[in-house]
């Protein structure tokens, strides 16, 4: 598994601490929730709304976040608990650069 969907696998388990709890059916069970794009958007939509939630900004309005929150809270997504890594750090770069793209395409 790789790129986005390893992320969602990854992310959301590490964050609540239960990797080592995590059975094989219920990993299988996440793995395939985030095949199916509806699933997926959810799942998704949901921890991002934890991350916020535990974040500095937690109480800024959606539209009303900074760029830098915003970055922040890519790389949280992408790092879980180690989103002060280079790696997560340099997810959260990748989307600031790409944000405005992503505006435009949805008019």
């Amino acid at each position: 598994m790789d790129g986005e969907n390893a992320t969602m696998c990854r992310a959301p388990r590490a964050h609540v601490d239960v990797a080592s709890n995590v059975t094989d059916m219920q990993r299988d069970q996440v793995v395939s929730a985030i095949k199916d794009p509806a699933k997926n958007i959810f799942i998704a939509s949901e921890y991002l709304a934890q991350l916020k939630a535990e974040s500095g900004f937690a109480e800024v309005p959606p539209e009303q976040m900074t760029r830098a929150q915003m970055q922040e809270l890519a790389a949280r997504y992408n790092g879980g608990p180690y989103y002060e890594d280079e790696a997560a750090q340099a997810y959260g770069r990748g989307f600031d650069q790409r944000v405005d793209q992503a505006k435009e395409a949805l008019g």
